[in-house]
Formats: C-alpha cells, structure tokens, sequence
C-alpha cells in the first residue's frame, strides 16, 4: 500500500517541468518529484503564460499531463473579467429561463463596480446602503496582486478615484467574515 517503506509513493514518480525557478519549484523539489527538461516527456509544466500564448495550440497534452496556466485565465482570475462574465451568464440563463440559475449567479458575487465608467450606478447603489453602514472594498483591476486593495465607508474616501479607469469597487456582505472576501 501507499505510504510503506518498500513502496515508492505514486507523486515521486510525477515528472515536472518550470519555465522558472519559484516557491512552486522549490517545494516540488522538496517533496521529491522529479525535475525534467524534456519538451513533452512531463506530468505538470508550470509555465509562464506567454508559453500558454504561444505554445499551447501547438501542444497535445497527454491525459496525464496538466499546465498551471489555461487559455484565456484572466477570464476568471481578474476580479472585474469575472465579475463580467458572471453578470453575462446570469442575464443568459434568465434569457433561456432559467431562473433559479440566474439567482445562483446574482448570489455568487457581491455587488461590483467598474471605475469610473460605471461611478453614478455606484453612488447611487452606495446611497442605498449607507444608512445600514456597508463597507466597501476599493481594489485595482488587473496585475495589482493583492496591492493597493482597502476599505471604505465614506464617498469622501474614493472620491479621487472616480476619474481613474484602474479601480473597481465592491460592497462587503457583512455575513462574510473579514478577510475570507477576496
């Protein structure tokens, strides 16, 4: 069985490829996996994203074989993008009448704002709900990892950014705790 000392457990036979040495690199060499510069002979590659650009629809990946990166991922891995694409298969399913769908999609994001091309729905959202003292997360859209995101209450706060195209807002659900948001 898995775990004896004769048996060699099955991830020390996976073969990885990096395009770059990382935290992600010095942990699979940790744990034993082993590293492999071959061009397909490998179970995970984890590549950069302009491999993904440029290789991807060129490679054949074998049913055993997994990449980090999918084509087009900022779809989903920039907040406003999900946001957008969320808010389009919700108005899809109310279109093909799927109600209860549509609602699982409304229910699955808070509400979200684009700056400062969507700035007059917010304040107007942000009127509405400031007597119940929400609070707003303020973040950057697109490659700010984690940078530049806070907390507001007050359109005082935000007010210097209502003219700059690289924020979106959100309302913080109070049933949430603090910090499992983002």
């Amino acid at each position: 069985h898995v775990g004896s000392k004769r048996e060699t457990p099955p991830w020390k036979d996976v073969k990885f490829r990096c395009s770059f040495h990382n935290t992600i690199y010095d942990v699979l060499k940790a744990r034993g996996f082993k590293e492999t510069e071959a061009e397909t002979d490998w179970d995970l590659f984890w590549c950069d994203k302009e491999w993904i650009h440029e290789d991807f629809d060129r490679t054949h990946l074998q049913p055993n074989q997994r990449v980090n990166h999918f084509r087009n991922h900022f779809e989903l891995t920039r907040k406003d993008l999900l946001v957008k694409n969320i808010k389009r298969a919700q108005r899809q399913a109310l279109k093909d009448g799927l109600t209860e769908e549509a609602q699982c999609f409304a229910a699955c994001s808070p509400t979200t704002f684009v700056l400062p091309l969507e700035y007059s729905m917010f304040v107007e959202e942000f009127k509405k709900l400031q007597p119940s003292g929400a609070i707003w997360i303020m973040k950057p859209v697109g490659k700010s990892q984690g940078k530049g995101i806070f907390l507001f209450d007050k359109l005082s706060q935000v007010a210097g950014w209502r003219q700059d195209p690289k924020w979106m807002m959100r309302e913080d659900d109070k049933n949430k705790k603090r910090g499992k948001d983002e």
